[in-house]
């Protein structure tokens, strides 16, 4: 199989690296740019995991860069938003700041040996979040209604999630999966 076992593991990486493309382009003022950018990276999530499945390509490495690459995508888009006065700082910090703890706990297990298990909040939180940062990006009237103001509605939402998910791992450690 050789060097095709390797292109799940960089599909994840262009979406991670896409991250800094997307704040660019927002900082530059390209803002629908940024919008399909953002689109076609975060598709790319679903991508990456049906080629690992196809080319039997699943490993810890490429379960920590898909969840990786998902933060560096969400985290530089919310700061080029946030510093673009696009996207709230009550929502825009706590996210961001749990962005880094869970990587600080991704860190921690990792250096334990541990496996870190995203919990069904921190899924949905994920999902919510792949939905509300297209709506901030666009930032136009279309179809009868300002996407980056429903954008800050789903923001709002985003964040509760983000907290619930917080919440959840403190309680129970990194390793506990939730409900299904």
């Amino acid at each position: 199989m050789g060097l095709t076992r390797h292109l799940p593991n960089l599909v994840t990486l262009s979406r991670g690296a896409t991250g800094f493309l997307v704040a660019g382009l927002v900082w530059s003022n390209h803002h629908v740019a940024a919008f399909f950018v953002f689109i076609a990276a975060i598709l790319t999530d679903l991508v990456d995991g049906w080629l690992a499945r196809k080319l039997n390509a699943y490993s810890p490495w490429g379960v920590f860069l898909d969840a990786l690459a998902d933060k560096v995508l969400t985290s530089c888009t919310w700061v080029a938003l946030w510093t673009h006065g696009w996207a709230p700082t009550a929502v825009a910090a706590p996210i961001l700041l749990r962005n880094v703890i869970v990587a600080a706990l991704w860190a921690l297990n990792r250096h334990r040996g541990q496996q870190f298990e995203p919990n069904l909040l921190g899924r949905l939180m994920i999902s919510f979040e792949g939905v509300t940062l297209p709506f901030l990006l666009l930032h136009v009237t279309w179809m009868g209604v300002h996407w980056a103001s429903a954008g800050v509605i789903l923001a709002v939402v985003t964040l509760a999630l983000s907290l619930a998910s917080a919440a959840q791992y403190a309680i129970y450690g990194p390793a506990h999966k939730g409900s299904s």
